[in-house]
């Protein structure tokens, strides 16, 4: 098991960090509207089977040496769903969806947010009628998990938002939402189907030079 797995059972990690070249998104360019739509396919016990998306239209847009693709889309799911197609992204592209419950963005490390996401009453294309909370499935890393860890630390430090973001599998429907986090226990929406999710991660000491970061 990886120390990263190992990590949202445990109440605290201490994790040493070169900074590199990492890079740090600015403020994202101006987004365009999309018509993209998701179709959701579900299997005789709720669990999610299939979603078909359009991939909308990226609007490009050059800041110096970085790269911004953005568009809307009326859901986290639809913004999921396409930033999934978003492969292979290069160093200093940044792929952003706005959406009426937040915007999400997709980089080279992964998932990230500049700002809150919703976490209650989504909008949500299928959304169940459940309304007792379950427990995840899972908390996961996405692509290049200690980029992440890095990333979210330098934030914090220079006094800008700054949350974890991680796959929150659904103990409803069984679908990934990259669902912004704390250290501690929090409910989360799944992006699929509405159902509340409860979890808990442990925090992690992030070590920038001399200096400790608590994420």
């Amino acid at each position: 098991m990886s120390w990263w797995s190992k990590l949202f059972g445990s109440s605290s990690q201490q994790v040493a960090l070169n900074l590199g070249s990492n890079s740090i998104a600015p403020t994202q360019a101006r987004a365009r509207d999309s018509e993209a739509s998701c179709k959701v396919e579900f299997d005789a016990n709720g669990k999610v089977l299939s979603i078909e998306t359009a991939q909308g239209r990226w609007a490009p847009n050059l800041n110096g040496q970085k790269k911004y693709y953005t568009q809307k889309a009326r859901s986290l799911l639809q913004a999921v769903e396409i930033l999934k197609k978003t492969s292979s992204v290069p160093q200093l592209t940044y792929y952003v969806i706005e959406t009426p419950d937040g915007t999400l963005g997709r980089d080279v490390n992964g998932y990230y947010t500049e700002a809150p996401i919703r976490t209650e009453n989504l909008r949500v294309q299928a959304r169940c009628d459940k309304k007792e909370t379950v427990e995840l499935v899972s908390l996961k890393g996405f692509g290049n998990e200690v980029a992440n860890l890095n990333c979210a630390a330098l934030l914090k430090k220079s006094g800008q938002y700054s949350r974890l973001v991680l796959l929150m599998k659904c103990g409803n429907c069984g679908y990934e939402s990259p669902v912004e986090t704390q250290a501690g226990s929090f409910v989360r929406e799944c992006y699929c189907c509405g159902v509340k999710n409860k979890g808990h991660r442990g925090s992690v000491n992030v070590f920038i030079g001399s200096s400790k970061v608590e994420i």
